[in-house]
């Protein structure tokens, strides 16, 4: 499935804009992650004398992305009112499952899960990023996992982790994982902080991994919620994102604020609504090409 959905004129060029003069506020930079791109020419090491160090012919370089539906590639709704009422069916149905397994043998006998948006990997901001670090290194190739999942929170992203993150011994790790936390559920700004924390100091501990941490997109209340979602409904992600900006001054990690081009340019006359592919948290392809854009000022000499 390809997404359709554009940013209107003239918000995309002030959007554009807004990325561009971007100064990026990151503590550090992912120097380990640049060394590499640049030395790594994709040709076998041990002909010149350069293996890792077990031996080996050293790796091209690693990137995992781990993070939400944004990281995953998710875009507008194609929500129906058939498809309300194949989900209806469906939650009711569930009602009556006893156990997990009871409810993947009635979701596979309905056949799956009805799809209910767009899902087009192919304009993540990841693919972005990695084509954007092929142009400027050229002499290497570039892996990026994608260990997005949609609906996902930092709580179940610190729980996979390992089978998620650290098994691929990368050499870059992203974390975009702001939008799906519930206040009520999870608890404040300030738990968010201490989790979020936590996982970078594993990360340290288990890879040689650079880290960029990601402030949020722009989000908006989910008007499809009832009112007994409040703190969903009424998104308190900027408290999250001032909690990111603090982890990587005090961790020493890079930081790519996405979350302050998107103020910008609701201050210079952008509407969130207009920049939203599904109205609440998922951003266009414009909104993926800011993220990379971001991402890609870690990298400026």
């Amino acid at each position: 499935m390809k997404t359709t959905f554009r940013i209107r004129q003239p918000y995309s060029d002030i959007f554009m804009q807004c990325a561009d003069k971007f100064a990026n506020q990151s503590p550090v930079k992912p120097e380990r992650f640049i060394q590499k791109m640049k030395t790594n020419t994709g040709m076998a090491g041990s002909l010149f004398g350069f293996t890792d160090d077990d031996g080996l012919e050293r790796k091209n370089p690693v990137i995992v992305a781990l993070g939400d539906s944004v990281t995953a590639g998710h875009f507008e709704s194609i929500m129906t009112q058939e498809i309300q009422q194949q989900m209806e069916s469906l939650f009711t149905r569930l009602e009556s499952c006893v156990d997990l397994e009871e409810i993947r043998m009635e979701i596979e006998h309905m056949g799956g899960l009805p799809v209910v948006e767009i899902y087009d990997a192919r304009e993540s901001y990841i693919e972005k990023f990695r084509q954007k670090l092929i142009d400027q290194y050229e002499l290497t190739s570039v892996s990026i996992i994608n260990a997005g999942i949609a609906g996902d929170n930092m709580l179940s992203m610190m729980n996979r982790l390992d089978r998620d993150v650290v098994r691929y011994s990368p050499d870059l790790v992203l974390i975009n994982g702001s939008l799906n936390w519930d206040d009520d559920k999870f608890g404040n700004a300030e738990v968010y902080k201490t989790l979020l924390r936590k996982m970078v100091q594993k990360l340290k501990r288990k890879t040689n991994a650079d880290i960029i941490l990601l402030t949020p997109n722009g989000d908006l209340p989910n008007k499809l919620l009832s009112d007994s979602s409040a703190t969903v409904c009424n998104p308190t992600t900027e408290q999250r994102a001032q909690k990111i900006r603090e982890t990587a001054q005090e961790e020493q990690v890079c930081l790519a604020d996405v979350r302050a081009v998107w103020n910008a340019a609701k201050g210079a006359g952008c509407p969130w609504e207009e920049l939203l592919a599904n109205r609440i948290n998922h951003p266009s392809v414009e909104g993926h090409e800011v993220y990379a854009k971001v991402l890609m000022k870690l990298f400026e000499d």
